[in-house]
């Protein structure tokens, strides 16, 4: 998609000023991304671990700003379900990655009054 590599490149202007975007971040390769890697039309680094790295700014999709969208606005876990579109509430939880810990922080803020009903 056109509109993922003009992201990338916008992201890539900005990892001079932005320096988390410069950071090398574990991820995994797309179907097409191997078969470059394997055509030698693409290099990618690898950890320690051998796990494939890349600058956060190439990680980033259009996918990334739908869900970063969703899920960093102080939404109910029902208007982010409806935003999304998922017809699941496991679908839904899968998607927005809600671990355990962020819930505890969002329980703890709302018992402390630190900020309005989140779920």
């Amino acid at each position: 998609m056109i509109l993922n590599r003009y992201i990338k490149e916008i992201l890539k202007n900005l990892s001079g000023r932005v320096s988390g975007l410069a950071r090398m971040v574990v991820t995994k390769l797309t179907q097409k991304q191997k078969k470059l890697v394997d055509d030698g039309k693409l290099v990618v680094g690898h950890n320690e671990k051998g796990e494939v790295i890349m600058p956060r700014y190439k990680c980033v999709t259009t996918h990334t700003a739908r869900r970063s969208g969703i899920t960093n606005h102080k939404y109910t876990l029902i208007q982010m379900k409806h935003v999304s579109g998922h017809k699941t509430q496991k679908t839904f939880m899968d998607y927005i990655k809600l671990f355990s810990d962020k819930i505890a922080d969002e329980i703890d803020a709302i018992a402390n009054g630190g900020k309005a009903e989140v779920f």
